[in-house]
């Protein structure tokens, strides 16, 4: 059997087709269907895995090649000179300049950040830049962060539009050409745009979904601005979570059950317990960001119950000094069982799922649970890891 022949029955076991094109760099090409992790990982920890790209190469690369739209919705937007988004705006400027029609959803509430580079995204010529705006609707934001090239490609993760999430902050997103996700994530970027234009809540007809669960599937947050094929997001994690047999690990820059007036919001806190209880392996591991958070007292709690651990992470400053809001990990991810994955947008906290717009994918028996736990695992064996312990007291973060 040939070499190169090998390769290819390799590629395809994985879900990836041979590069023969500029795709190549990044393990997608423009036919067929491919689906990959991608990171980011704060300088200087050595956390990468060797066998996935970054976010800052994918996202130049996705851009690169657009030939007819550039489609984003992000949180906000955060660059600096010399920084890792700074290709990027260069490349949506070069898009811009040889006729892609580029389009940005902003949240409202962030643009405030760096108004230098949303003027600068204004500027690209024949692009327009929406405001997304839920007051009046709900206390939610715009907390998504993806973009469509063509129609034909997304990248959707943890990442924000901001050069310290490509070099400094720990992300997990996804690169992928599935019209399983593509198609239905135009739809929602579709809705949305109408939405920033028009400040009126579409009309949406009942949901309708099948009984099956599909082997790959979009869902969303908040339920009232989510189209009728599209399934809420908390409805499919809690579903996950009830599946689990063996294990779960769950990553997140914060996990609250506290809402509102210190109320108790305990649905995805009941699922976690409820794995547990029946002999589930559970892990979770948050950022330091929730030390000295309202809902420490509740994750010291978790760590008294059988079969579920805590752990907190802290990366050390950048040898450059303090950076606010950066050295932290910020992906978003279940895996159960090792075989099924939901990777997004959404902190574990009510408001996430019930007030903003966030997006999630599910993954059911795919090669990249077994990936995604791998980066956990990583991570979770990692000297910046510490096991949360009940009666000591911890001394808040600085983050800004």
């Amino acid at each position: 059997m040939k070499p190169r022949f090998l390769m290819l029955l390799l590629a395809a076991c994985l879900g990836f087709n041979a590069p023969r094109s500029a795709h190549a760099q990044t393990g997608i090409q423009r036919q067929g269907a491919a689906t990959q992790l991608v990171q980011s990982i704060p300088a200087e920890t050595g956390l990468a895995d060797p066998a996935l790209p970054f976010a800052k190469d994918v996202w130049v690369a996705m851009i690169r090649e657009a030939e007819v739209s550039v489609d984003a919705a992000e949180f906000y937007v955060t660059s600096r000179p010399g920084g890792a988004l700074e290709p990027v705006l260069v490349e949506l400027e070069k898009a811009g300049t040889r006729g892609v029609k580029v389009r940005f959803l902003l949240s409202s509430k962030m643009l405030d950040q760096d108004p230098g580079s949303v003027a600068r995204i204004r500027r690209i010529p024949g692009a327009e830049v929406r405001s997304f705006d839920l007051t009046g609707v709900s206390k939610g934001i715009l907390h998504a962060k993806y973009f469509l090239v063509d129609g034909r490609e997304a990248f959707l993760g943890s990442q924000n539009f901001d050069w310290r999430a490509l070099e400094h902050i720990h992300e997990l997103g996804v690169r992928t050409t599935d019209p399983r996700i593509v198609s239905p994530l135009a739809e929602l970027f579709a809705l949305d745009w109408r939405f920033a234009q028009t400040g009126r809540l579409p009309d949406l007809p009942p949901r309708s979904l099948p009984a099956a669960r599909p082997a790959v599937e979009l869902v969303a947050s908040p339920p009232f601005l989510t189209p009728k094929d599209v399934r809420p997001a908390l409805e499919a994690l809690v579903d996950l979570l009830g599946q689990a047999k063996q294990t779960v690990r769950v990553q997140m820059l914060t996990y609250s059950p506290i809402t509102g007036q210190d109320q108790y919001w305990p649905l995805l806190d009941n699922a976690l317990r409820a794995a547990a209880v029946r002999g589930v392996k559970v892990q979770l591991m948050v950022s330091d960001w929730v030390l000295g958070g309202r809902a420490l007292p509740h994750l010291k709690a978790l760590t008294l119950i059988p079969n579920l651990e805590v752990k907190v992470v802290s990366i050390p400053e950048a040898k450059e000094g303090h950076i606010p809001f950066a050295r932290t990990i910020h992906s978003k991810y279940l895996v159960v069982d090792g075989t099924q994955l939901a990777l997004g947008t959404s902190n574990w906290e009510e408001s996430y799922f019930m007030a903003s717009r966030n997006v999630e994918l599910v993954f059911r028996d795919s090669p990249l649970a077994p990936q995604a736990a791998g980066i956990f695992d990583r991570l979770w064996t990692s000297p910046y890891a510490f096991a949360l312990e009940p009666l000591k007291v911890y001394e808040k973060r600085k983050v800004d």
